[in-house]
């Protein structure tokens, strides 16, 4: 994949040449979801510490936070359009599809929201993401993207037999990925 493509499209997986390698690595996406009176954060992602390979999707809320591993096996993306699945979890600019049943952190999570009225932020050639022109510099250790600051969300999360509802809500998008220096 051609990196200046990568860095046009932050929302995209770049990770795909450290799948095969034992280089440290990380990419995730957070996907801060709001209404009136509660939060849910998602935060899909991958991990790669030497030799040790795992996806996950970190949930956070007002009154929670649990870190689910998966099997790197269970990691799916396209590019084209962009989506990320883990397991039966899907991720994209258009919506989220959260399944989620922990026993040993006794969490079940489950719900779809959809986001409409997408903002994203407004990039250029020097300046491709909130990183400014540091993006082009290959020995980063971290890159960090801000991609929509404000998106409506439609659609209810439950957790645990409770149902959010985030109607009128608001979504903050954004990405990091790196390289962990050893």
């Amino acid at each position: 994949m051609n990196k200046l493509f990568l860095i046009k499209n932050p929302d995209l997986f770049q990770g795909e040449k450290y799948l095969n390698t034992n280089k440290n690595y990380f990419e995730g996406w957070y996907f801060k979801n709001t209404n009136k009176s509660s939060s849910i954060a998602f935060i899909p992602g991958v991990n790669i510490i030497e030799n040790e390979k795992k996806a996950f999707i970190q949930v956070i809320t007002d009154k929670m936070s649990c870190f689910i591993n998966y099997d790197i096996n269970d990691f799916k993306y396209s590019l084209t359009p962009f989506s990320i699945q883990i397991g039966e979890n899907f991720f994209s600019k258009e919506k989220v599809c959260i399944n989620i049943n922990d026993c040993m952190q006794n969490v079940v999570i489950h719900g779809e929201l959809i986001y409409f009225n997408n903002k994203n932020i407004k990039t250029n050639i020097l300046n491709p993401n909130i990183m400014g022109p540091f993006s082009y510099i290959p020995f980063m250790e971290c890159n960090h993207a801000i991609l929509s600051m404000q998106n409506s969300i439609k659609g209810i999360i439950n957790i645990n037999n409770k149902n959010i509802n985030f109607e009128n809500g608001t979504r903050l998008y954004r990405k990091r990925l790196g390289n962990f220096f050893s």
